[in-house]
């Protein structure tokens, strides 16, 4: 009896802490990807190059904010494709004007992958840093 009446008290209990971490653990700010300083300055081809090895230098570059000097071969909207391998979705929080095909400018997004299939480094939260002066 006295067994059964602890665990209608635990029970709850522990219950209500699992949730309240549970909730802490998805509850976490959106990562400021165009506040953060990137790690590294590349060309596209480079970057899909180090990525292309699948070794241990290539781990340092996932989840990583990489600044990308690069032409813009196409863009939706919601995705831009650069010349040399780089396809990159635009951070849906921030607001951004359309590119133009060839438009040579400095990106910044954070590399999530690389995919051998079609031979592209997939990129999110892609913010512009500045168009160049022509």
């Amino acid at each position: 009896m006295l067994n059964r009446n602890v665990w209608r008290v635990l029970l709850p209990v522990v219950l209500a802490i699992m949730a309240g971490i549970g909730w802490l653990i998805m509850d976490r700010p959106h990562r400021d990807i165009a506040g953060e300083n990137a790690r590294f300055k590349l060309v596209p081809e480079e970057l899909v190059a180090i990525l292309s090895k699948e070794d241990s230098i290539a781990g340092h570059y996932l989840n990583a904010v990489v600044e990308l000097y690069a032409v813009v071969a196409s863009d939706d909207g919601e995705r831009v494709t650069l010349k040399g391998g780089v396809v990159a979705s635009w951070d849906s929080s921030l607001s951004h004007r359309q590119l133009e095909e060839g438009e040579l400018l400095r990106l910044k997004g954070r590399v999530t992958g690389y995919d051998g299939l079609f031979e592209e480094v997939r990129m999110d939260g892609l913010v512009l840093v500045a168009p160049e002066a022509e």
